[in-house]
């Protein structure tokens, strides 16, 4: 009883951590989701093309939030290449900080089942849906991700709750936790898993 009365804590603690950036008054996602995307699709965050297979693949018909490609990060992301995927340790240390930090909105298993996830208008992304590619081609943007969180754009207009982690974890922390993800959720580069 001790243990399940200590994982509600650090539960309700990892909510309270991100409850800045979760709006909590629409259980529907989807909620005014359409004019938001035509207006960012208006202002050039988002091609049309690009909008409608976002649509088609994650929002009007519901399901997880997963995605076949990724928007192309900022020069200053692109050509990041990281040489660590295969390392244990890092993994290991990744897997502390994932707990710690990601948990409450992606889940244990990575698949948007945290106990913060259903109040966010913006699913948290399935981690367990793997298109990084051998060579380093997705490198950049992973790391993008984790350390500018929802706090860009397209993600900002899609009302994208993830916390930006580059003012709190290092650069190494970040490929830590991108390291556990590759090798636990990805299960190796696309390539590899094919």
């Amino acid at each position: 009883m001790k243990a399940k009365s200590t994982a509600v804590l650090i539960a309700g603690a990892l909510i309270a951590s991100v409850s800045p950036f979760i709006s909590i008054a629409g259980g529907d996602h989807s909620d005014g989701h359409a004019e938001k995307k035509e207006a960012m699709t208006q202002s050039g965050g988002m091609h049309r093309d690009e909008e409608e297979a976002h649509k088609e693949e994650n929002h009007e018909e519901g399901g997880d939030h997963s995605h076949s490609n990724w928007v192309a990060p900022p020069e200053s992301y692109a050509s990041l290449r990281y040489g660590g995927w295969d390392d244990a340790a890092a993994a290991r240390r990744g897997k502390v900080i994932f707990r710690e930090r990601c948990v409450a909105c992606h889940g244990v298993d990575g698949k948007d089942t945290g106990p913060a996830a259903a109040a966010l208008k913006h699913p948290p992304a399935n981690l367990t849906n793997n298109f990084h590619r051998l060579g380093g081609e997705g490198d950049g943007y992973l790391f993008w991700r984790v350390t500018e969180g929802g706090t860009v754009e397209p993600f900002k207009s899609l009302e994208s709750a993830m916390p930006p982690f580059g003012g709190q974890l290092t650069p190494q922390q970040r490929w830590d936790v991108l390291t556990y993800i590759h090798r636990d959720f990805h299960h190796g580069f696309q390539d590899d898993a094919d």
